[in-house]
């Protein structure tokens, strides 16, 4: 059967009659490497035809479908057709015209894309897949238009009819009629790279960090080449559209592509009449809130979604609510406004129900309390609650005491979902990090109901090996950072594309004041942190703790011989070590100015890293031999 990326029962739940023919048709047809999407937004100009087909033996199709009776019919030329119907006489646009220029007009914009375009040769410039387009009229049988003129319009080797659906029908007789409509079919074999490559000019939505851009048609307009790493999956496609009402659980490694799908999610949120009740996207550090919220204005989604870090939300409610602070051994601030906001929502004073759902990223960051207050915070009417989670990225001790989700009034039994694959960083990157975590790093399965530890799984994709800065004294160490940072910025890096990562504030000085000397920009996280302008060019200086859910191309774990920190166990910092080591997509640089347990563990695993690396490369020379 066809893969159906939005769910085969929620498109038949929103299909007309005759749509619902061909989806079903489609369905049992089409063998499991075709992909069908139905009335999605479609290319820079959000064209809406009412199916694509993607097969990467056949290429792409457009399909509309119009349930029309032949009866109905009263003329009809190229461009419109007239239609009598119980409002009158009405005049629409020809379906086989409206297909002709959807697709036309998203094979120009694929066809600027050195990666889906021959090279060479006769077909250089050309596409490396055929395209094409059709109209399905499920309501008129082939007798119906025999012995007319309704060919001269629409050519029997562009349309089907209702007989072509039929139970009837072999596969092979109905995919033949589909791939007459290609107007140059040509045999293709698409690696899969080209067809995520084909999902990222076909549906902008998909992709991450992306601003919905216009085309505006000029032979000469510029084009944005996919990055890969930007776009989900077809997994996480499927996964993040067919995400509805109810409590969902997300378990996902890192760099598997959780905030992805929350993204999608809020954005599609956005687009849905929300009354009165916002929806409200949070998560534990300020870092990542601030990104967040930087990534969904820049795609056209406004305070209809509420992005905050949890405590920012407990100080807005403490403030609106006039809440007392209770007095909690060895609490700070923050904490004592988190039991006073837990205690009001459970006891009624602060009312439930507030948003019309509530997502949450890096929920293995809450505590109990939390994640239970966060879930009466949902109206009853939708129950739409997201939760994202990793436990191997649970860096703080009180969050990592989880019982089960039910308990805490989230009842996601049934539409809880794992993603085990790591796009996010090279396998080099990886690797190490998995090495060094060492005894962190354990697969233990769990029920739909608590909470399992995942290891990762690479998606492939290759990269440098990770450097190690061996420095005699901080200001030599934050020196070489920023000599360091100024080469990749001269080889062609972003500055934005750069972060540093330290254990603690105090590291983060002689780093800055390198920088300055280098005359590099940065933006550094201070006491009290209000979040960093994403908009401005800048190296970007944050903490181990929260550096959580961030990704740059280009990372630098600093201070390692601050690890493990005074009176910390080293199994808690090795857990945040890996965190830090997994925000870097390309390029990851560990530095040290000092010796430790944890430095020891970090030389000894790319020791074996290159060591292992090396043998494997040797191996297969001598394959190739």
């Amino acid at each position: 059967m066809a893969t159906f990326p939005q769910g085969f029962d929620a498109i038949s739940k929103r299909c007309n009659t005759g749509e619902r023919r061909v989806l079903n048709a489609l369905k049992r047809n089409l063998e499991d490497d075709y992909c069908v999407w139905h009335n999605v937004p479609l290319g820079p100009k959000r064209r809406q035809p009412d199916f694509v087909i993607l097969n990467p033996r056949r290429g792409v199709l457009l399909l509309e479908v119009k349930d029309w009776k032949h009866s109905t019919l009263r003329a009809a030329n190229p461009d419109s057709v007239e239609l009598e119907t119980a409002r009158g006489r009405v005049t629409e646009a020809n379906p086989l015209r409206q297909a002709r220029d959807y697709a036309i007009e998203l094979a120009s914009v694929m066809q600027r894309d050195p990666g889906l375009v021959n090279g060479n040769g006769l077909h250089r410039g050309k596409l490396i897949f055929p395209y094409g387009w059709g109209v399905v009229f499920s309501g008129i049988k082939h007798v119906n238009v025999e012995s007319t003129d309704f060919e001269d319009i629409f050519p029997a080797t562009k349309i089907m009819l209702q007989d072509d659906l039929a139970d009837e029908v072999a596969a092979a007789a109905f995919q033949e009629r589909l791939w007459q409509m290609f107007s140059a079919p040509f045999a293709c074999n698409l690696t899969l790279p080209q067809r995520d490559r084909i999902r990222w000019h076909l549906f902008p939505e998909i992709r991450i960090n992306q601003p919905v851009l216009e085309f505006n048609g000029a032979a000469n307009a510029s084009i944005e080449l996919p990055d890969l790493m930007q776009v989900m999956d077809l997994q996480q496609e499927q996964l993040a559209r067919s995400i509805g009402d109810g409590h969902r659980v997300i378990h996902g490694v890192a760099g598997s592509g959780k905030t992805m799908i929350l993204v999608y999610r809020a954005e599609q949120l956005a687009r849905t009449a929300l009354a009165t009740k916002p929806v409200l996207v949070l998560c534990f550090n300020k870092a990542l809130a601030g990104r967040l919220e930087n990534i969904l204005r820049a795609r056209g989604v406004d305070e209809r979604v509420v992005v905050k870090h949890f405590h920012g939300w407990c100080t807005d409610l403490v403030k609106t609510y006039h809440l007392q602070l209770p007095e909690v051994d060895d609490a700070d601030p923050y904490q004592r406004q988190a039991v006073a906001v837990c205690r009001a929502i459970d006891e009624g004073s602060v009312p439930g129900g507030q948003y019309t759902a509530i997502l949450i990223d890096e929920g293995h960051d809450f505590e109990n309390a939390w994640l239970s207050v966060t879930a009466k915070m949902v109206d009853s009417a939708s129950e739409s609650l997201l939760v994202l989670y990793d436990d191997t990225q649970a860096i703080y001790k009180a969050s990592r005491r989880r019982t089960s989700f039910s308990s805490l009034g989230i009842k996601a039994v049934g539409r809880t979902n794992v993603l085990k694959i790591n796009y996010r960083n090279t396998a080099e990157v990886l690797l190490l990090a998995m090495r060094v975590a060492g005894g962190v790093m354990h697969a233990d399965e769990a029920t739909e109901d608590t909470v399992p530890s995942l290891l990762p799984k690479s998606g492939g994709r290759r990269g440098p090996l990770p450097s190690l800065i061996e420095a005699s004294s901080a200001r030599e160490e934050a020196d070489r950072i920023a000599l360091a940072i100024n080469e990749v910025i001269t080889a062609g890096t972003s500055i934005n594309d750069i972060a540093v990562f330290c254990r603690s504030r105090t590291q983060m000085r002689p780093i800055e004041q390198a920088l300055k000397r280098e005359g590099i920009a940065f933006e550094s996280m201070p006491k009290y942190f209000k979040g960093f302008d994403w908009s401005q060019d800048s190296v970007k200086i944050v903490t181990l703790h929260s550096c959580k859910g961030l990704e740059f191309p280009v990372a630098f774990v600093a201070g390692l011989q601050a690890l493990p920190a005074k009176n910390e166990p080293e199994e808690d910092e090795l857990r945040l070590l890996y965190v830090g080591m997994t925000r870097a997509t390309d390029k990851l640089f560990l530095s040290t100015s000092g010796e430790s347990s944890v430095v020891t563990r970090v030389k000894t695993a790319m020791r074996e890293l290159e060591s292992g690396l090396k043998a494997t490369m040797k191996s297969e020379l001598r394959r190739a031999a």
